[in-house]
Formats: C-alpha cells, sequence, structure tokens
C-alpha cells in the first residue's frame, strides 16, 4: 500500500490537509482514494503540488 499525506488540497475530490491517503501509479499518472472513496487522476507534477508520497506508511 503506497500513502501520501495531503499539503495542499486540490479543487477536484474531497481531501482534508494533513490527512493521508492511498495512491497508486496508473499509465502515465498518478491515483489517489479521497474521502468518498473516489479515484482522481492527477498527473505525477499536479499530485507532487498536492500530495508529499510517505516512506514506509
Amino acid at each position: 500500500m503506497n500513502l501520501c499525506k495531503c499539503h495542499h488540497v486540490p479543487p477536484t475530490g474531497v481531501f482534508i490537509k494533513e490527512k493521508t491517503y492511498n495512491w497508486e501509479y496508473v499509465i502515465d499518472a498518478v491515483a489517489v482514494t479521497d474521502e468518498n472513496d473516489n479515484k482522481l487522476i492527477f498527473d505525477e507534477i499536479t499530485f507532487l503540488w498536492y500530495f508529499a508520497k510517505l516512506i514506509n506508511g
């Protein structure tokens, strides 16, 4: 399981700043599961603008 922490709230989806979320790689992008269990797709640069990947969960 890959975890990330939201450090800026993106304009799409339901995310809470400083909370952790599951993410996974998809073709040419990253999918993050939000508070409503929806998978939102971000390109790598946009993903890093809003989230930080966590090492060891």
